[in-house]
């Protein structure tokens, strides 16, 4: 199965100069229990802009250079179609985990998506177009105090 995780702001920013405007630990600890051990795909900035790699998960990163410390490289559209081939009928799951430009070109690969709304208003200057959400039914909201989580099914 492929799903899309994302956390945004109310007004969609996503980012601040490579980096997360919040830091919200529940939030993050929603990412991690929800991520691991499964797979993530992410684009090379992203990637690179992680503290550290992430434990018990397998990380693939387009970029059309190898990048160091990621499991696997996928160096182009035709490697990237075949792991979605590869994991869209499987129970294991791959979350396309961003930034911006993988989460607006590949949103149309996923069968789910799990948005985390950020309550608040952010410094920023990185705003994700969520268009993609117009393909997708929302079947689910859980609230948290500083964040909700909006779960979609494709329609």
């Amino acid at each position: 199965m492929i799903k899309l995780i994302v956390a945004t702001a109310e007004d969609n920013l996503i980012g601040q100069n490579d980096k997360m405007p919040w830091n919200i630990k529940s939030e993050f600890d929603h990412f991690r229990n929800t991520t691991l051990n499964h797979s993530l795909l992410f684009g090379r900035t992203t990637f690179l802009g992680l503290p550290a790699k992430l434990p018990k998960r397998v990380h693939y990163v387009l970029s059309p250079e190898d990048v160091e410390n990621a499991d696997f490289t996928i160096h182009n559209e035709e490697e990237l179609f075949a792991l979605f081939k590869k994991f869209e009928n499987s129970s294991e799951i791959l979350f396309i985990s961003g930034g911006k430009s993988i989460y607006e070109r590949y949103a149309k690969f996923a069968q789910e998506i799990i948005l985390s709304r950020v309550k608040g208003k952010f410094e920023g200057n990185v705003y994700l177009d969520t268009s993609f959400l117009n393909n997708f039914k929302l079947v689910r909201v859980d609230e948290n105090l500083d964040f909700n989580v909006e779960y979609y099914k494709r329609k």
